[in-house]
């Protein structure tokens, strides 16, 4: 029991709870979720070394950011935003850009698409613009075979 609150803390820190909140709320369980829950607001803003890499935080993949950090290109049209991610990466049958992942402040995912090696990683998604004229927070994901998650964090201004 102690070694899974441990690893619970662990996971929600940051960014990290936000992404993996609707993963638990989904599942059914309330004593995950509350402890998902209690852990993200006591450890918010951590983020543990070497579990999700950033422009910032490249841990153990010093130097990788340029090929694996997914590029946001913004389309306002109307009530609606498109999303145009492209991730700067070669792509082998034994290296390549598994996954991109749009996720918002609250942890909601917004859109995903799976790539093959053959696939060039492009994806795109529409979202709707937020009322109020207040900024929305995003997370955009990038996921490689070899060398995990990394995530941009970004405010999408309307």
């Amino acid at each position: 029991m102690n070694e899974r609150r441990r690893f619970l803390r662990m996971i929600a820190a940051g960014p990290a709870g936000a992404l993996l909140l609707p993963i638990f709320s989904q599942t059914g369980s309330q004593t995950v979720m509350a402890d998902v829950e209690c852990c993200a607001a006591s450890a918010l803003g951590k983020l543990p070394e070497n579990v999700i890499y950033t422009k910032d935080r490249q841990g153990r993949w010093k130097g990788k950011a340029g090929s694996h950090l997914p590029i946001i290109d913004v389309q306002k049209s109307g009530d609606k935003v498109t999303l145009q991610l492209q991730t700067r990466h070669g792509m082998s049958e034994s290296h390549y850009i598994v996954r991109h992942t749009v996720v918002n402040g609250e942890g909601q995912v917004l859109g995903a698409k799976t790539f093959h090696w053959k696939d060039e990683p492009v994806s795109s998604f529409e979202i709707d613009v937020p009322s109020g004229g207040k900024a929305k927070e995003l997370f955009v994901m990038s996921y490689c075979n070899l060398h995990d998650l990394w995530l941009v964090q970004t405010k999408l201004e309307v």
